[in-house]
């Protein structure tokens, strides 16, 4: 018996494989083991009957099973490429993580020989390198950089693809420079002999500024197909109830206590940008670390005004204790200066300053031994969340996604909860993606963490956007958007997380901002259409 279950004959010198009980004969005459239309629902097999005929977009919200769809897509045309056929089909994902899983996905829905590619493994620099590769596997997972980079050296060509599948298509648009957009526009056109089909899928056809339905349309020369029988579909997927939460701006405690607060910050960096004016001869570097203390100062405001003394505390030491290129990444910096001593001083000062307030204020900053949450310790809208945190508290077998949109947001955020006695019996951690640069989220790691909260042991992530778009995670009874999504696709991919029966999708909304209100009822109603 063969590795992969089949039983292998030898007849003079070459071999053939038995066809057994266990073995399938596809309708087009290659044998298979693995059969992904055991387990297919209705619309998924009209969504890839549709496939088969002409090049369409699938938009189905997140958890509606739209990988299974390029699967079974895969399966009814892998007559044309199966070896000894020399096509191929070739799977892109944005996101390393997206690899790494949908190559996952393939392998164990499909009997196809799986390649991976991405940046985490070495570029293929030679003709023969691919060669071998295209030789020896039948579908190719890869990112967009990896297959434009693989066209434009003509390590591949596109007649070569007979199936060419986009996973989050959305980011191919007309005006967008995306790797998506150059395969498309470069490498799909009339002069190549034989054209591949194309198979995209989304969670949200509507994506970002200037992007139009049209013009992804027109890019993957596709038209957009979406279940028409809805009944079906809530079959299977559960629809959240939306929730907005409001709270109201800090302004308890001592009358002008944040603009006092605000004051000893910018008090500080006057003092650190003064010193700096004085001792560097490098005008550049100068130049560049002000830039950072800059960045950091604002940071350092934004949670403050966002989580409150204690959060702006463990952010100002997480951005001290990490080494430089941790810290540009928790900033969003893209300076890079030759000494950041002062960045360091500024740091260290502004910790020391909140942890002072924390004790003036009548608070400690060990919130392990924290009795009574208020004001100025905790934002407004971070009381908001752990209120809503303690409303679900009781319920067995809890999961929960909270959203927020910056990295440094996540690591203060989930230390907090982890460290309050309120919140014990939520086990948190938190998921930002190895695209994010932090040595405490490495592959391994995020791999670690998605798993612990597959498994149950931990119940509740604080993410950015990785969480958002495609990753193999649990649905949730629960969904949080701790700070807004900022587009009507992050709307509906971040609600798409919350698929439970009675699940729900809470929106925490700063109240005296009609901006905000106004912008809820915007996504609402254009994910409806």
């Amino acid at each position: 018996m063969g590795d992969d279950g089949l039983s292998i004959i030898q007849k003079g010198g070459s071999s053939f494989v038995e066809v057994t009980d266990e073995t399938e004969l596809h309708s087009n005459g290659y044998i298979t083991e693995k059969d992904p239309r055991k387990i297919a629902r209705n619309y998924q097999l009209e969504l890839c009957k549709k496939a088969l005929e002409e090049n369409v977009i699938v938009y189905l919200e997140t958890g509606c099973g739209k990988t299974h769809i390029a699967v079974l897509l895969m399966y009814e045309m892998g007559y044309l490429i199966k070896k000894p056929q020399k096509n191929i089909c070739v799977f892109l994902a944005p996101t390393v993580a997206l690899v790494h899983q949908q190559a996952r996905v393939i392998s164990e829905s499909t009997d196809f020989k799986v390649g991976l590619y991405c940046g985490e493994v070495k570029l293929q620099r030679r003709h023969d390198d691919w060669y071998k590769e295209v030789e020896q596997y039948e579908v190719l997972v890869m990112t967009p950089q990896m297959l434009l980079h693989s066209l434009s050296h003509c390590f591949i060509k596109m007649e070569m693809i007979v199936l060419l599948i986009f996973d989050e298509c959305h980011y191919a648009q007309l005006e967008s420079n995306h790797p998506y957009a150059e395969i498309m526009k470069v490498f799909y056109n009339s002069k190549v002999g034989k054209l591949p089909r194309i198979f995209g899928m989304t969670a949200s056809p509507i994506f970002g500024k200037g992007a139009s339905l049209d013009g992804l349309k027109t890019l993957l020369h596709a038209k957009i197909c979406t279940v028409e029988d809805k009944e079906e579909l809530e079959k299977y997927v559960s629809t959240p109830v939306v929730k907005a939460y409001p709270y109201g701006s800090n302004t308890k405690g001592s009358p002008n206590s944040y603009q006092m607060y605000l004051e000893g910050l910018e008090e500080i960096k006057r003092q650190c940008i003064s010193v700096l004016g004085r001792n560097s001869d490098d005008h550049n570097n100068t130049l560049r670390i002000k830039k950072l203390l800059q960045r950091l100062h604002y940071s350092m405001i934004f949670c403050l005004q966002s989580l409150g003394l204690c959060g702006a505390l463990q952010a100002s030491r997480f951005l001290l204790n990490g080494d430089q290129s941790e810290r540009n990444e928790l900033i969003e910096a893209t300076e890079n200066a030759s000494d950041d001593n002062l960045c360091n001083e500024y740091l260290f000062r502004a910790a020391a300053l909140f942890d002072s307030f924390c004790i003036r204020d009548g608070s400690i900053s060990d919130l392990s031994h924290t009795i009574v949450l208020k004001e100025p310790l905790f934002s407004q809208k971070v009381l908001c969340l752990i209120g809503i945190l303690s409303t679900f508290r009781p319920r067995p077998n809890m999961k929960c996604i909270i959203f927020v949109n910056r990295i440094v947001v996540a690591r203060s955020l989930s230390y907090m909860i982890q460290q309050l006695k309120i919140l014990a019996s939520w086990r948190c951690d938190f998921l930002v993606g190895v695209h994010s640069g932090l040595k405490s989220m490495s592959r391994k790691t995020t791999n670690n963490v998605v798993e612990q909260f597959r498994s149950g042991k931990l119940n509740l992530l604080i993410a950015t956007k990785v969480g958002e778009e495609g990753l193999d995670i649990q649905t949730c009874c629960l969904v949080i958007r701790f700070d807004l999504p900022e587009t009507v696709a992050s709307f509906i991919q971040s609600r798409g997380r919350a698929r439970m029966p009675q699940s729900e999708y809470a929106l925490l909304v700063d109240s005296d901002n009609e901006k905000e209100l106004n912008l809820i009822d915007s996504f609402k109603k254009t994910s409806c259409k």
